[in-house]
């Protein structure tokens, strides 16, 4: 079998567990019972050890050893993962035969419990149970903003990871999230420039669409110092093109219920179909192109694409980058003779942008009152107030994102 067909075979979810327990023998009757829901992780009753694995392993469910006399034990594993893990659905183990077991589960806040010398089928039943039944504690329904470029090397990553950073910073303190989906060429270029830890690429997200809940969201994106959640392109592009239109705008529209705010850096991609289908869904589309008359003329290319593919005229706004009031042309008359609405000026800072990025910084926090940092918050207080679109019902994409990649391509 070819890898193709081998993944196009593979379920695209699959639900994990965490069982913490002292009992080897529990271990192995829960992982045969659960073999049908998914794959169980043991660990030590122990609530560091426990944090630690569920971060590793991203669980669906917490499964708690508390019979033979370590309830209290394990009330302390079940109040850490509540704690840490607010999102994470806890299931007590035990036995009948010790109602200390059910006792002690249900005052640490752990309704519902398997019994170990019960049926096989039925402690499967009541965990399928649990997992239809979880409910998001979310209400959210964030602002999805696609960058493009009109040229490579126009500076979409960096306006893009620039602003993230600077959105969820100014969001932590009333609970507003942002995250940043780093889908340019090269590849992972704002995750360089935001120095941000390892975490799931988007494809790794994609196929993993149905698990996304406050815990899932919580540990499997990397995060920026600033709270700014990241997702990138695998390192191996190829696997990007076995993902379908349909799940990655369904990703996208999925996150708006965990993120105020979602950033799209789509410079120097090139596959105009997929292009158009994110910007069909995004609340708006913000073009970046500078001063000079061949990349207006890039603008114009790209504005016109947009516009045949359907895209509305009204979500679409210009971002002047590396402006200079020196040259004839302002960003007024350049969003006029594009036909679209100004955004904002973002103005020339090539040397203090470098020297920020060199440093392993962010401009906006080695240099809080530069220009390019002030025309910054311009542009976040516009998001800010910009209204979600009414989510569209999702077309039937379901072709594969094929011939995605050139051989060479540039972008900042």
């Amino acid at each position: 079998m070819n890898a193709r067909a081998h993944l196009m075979t593979q379920p695209t979810v699959a639900d994990s567990f965490v069982f913490a327990s002292a009992n080897d023998a529990h271990a192995r009757w829960l992982a045969q019972t659960l073999f049908p829901a998914g794959k169980v992780e043991s660990v030590a009753l122990d609530p560091a050890l426990v944090a630690q694995r569920i971060s590793q392993h991203m669980p669906s469910l917490l499964l708690v050893d508390f019979s033979q006399g370590r309830g209290a034990v394990a009330s302390a594993v079940a109040a850490a993962a509540h704690a840490a893990f607010p999102g994470l659905q806890v299931v007590a183990l035990g036995t009948l035969a010790e109602p200390e077991s059910a006792l002690s589960a249900l005052r640490a806040g752990v309704r519902d419990f398997v019994d170990v010398a019960g049926d096989g089928e039925d402690a499967l039943r009541i965990v399928r149970q649990v997992l239809d039944n979880r409910v998001e504690s979310v209400s959210r329904h964030g602002r999805l903003t696609v960058l493009l470029g009109a040229r490579a090397g126009i500076g979409v990553t960096t306006l893009a990871a620039s602003l993230g950073a600077l959105l969820a910073r100014k969001g932590a303190p009333t609970n507003r999230h942002a995250a940043l989906l780093d889908l340019g060429l090269p590849a992972g270029d704002g995750a360089l420039l935001l120095n941000a830890g390892n975490g799931f690429n988007f494809v790794d997200a994609v196929r993993n669409l149905n698990r996304f809940d406050q815990t899932f969201v919580h540990t499997a994106l990397a995060r920026h110092e600033s709270g700014l959640a990241l997702t990138t392109l695998p390192a191996d592009l190829s696997a990007f093109r076995e993902v379908s239109f349909q799940s990655a705008v369904a990703l996208l529209t999925r996150l708006r219920a965990f993120f105020d705010q979602q950033l799209v850096d789509l410079g120097g991609f090139s596959n105009t179909e997929f292009v158009s289908e994110v910007a069909h869904v995004a609340d708006q589309v913000w073009l970046v192109c500078d001063q000079s008359v061949a990349s207006i003329v890039a603008a114009s290319r790209q504005l016109e694409m947009l516009r045949e593919a359907g895209v509305e005229n009204d979500h679409l706004r210009l971002v002047l980058n590396q402006y200079e009031a020196e040259i004839d042309l302002s960003a007024a008359q350049i969003a006029e003779r594009l036909g679209i609405d100004l955004a904002g000026a973002l103005p020339a800072r090539r040397v203090a942008l470098c020297q920020a990025a060199n440093r392993g910084q962010l401009l906006a926090d080695s240099a809080p009152r530069d220009p390019y940092v002030r025309a910054l918050e311009a542009l976040a207080v516009q998001l800010d107030g910009m209204r979600a679109r009414v989510p569209k019902k999702l077309d039937a994409l379901r072709r594969p994102l094929r011939g995605l990649f050139p051989h060479s391509s540039k972008r900042s």
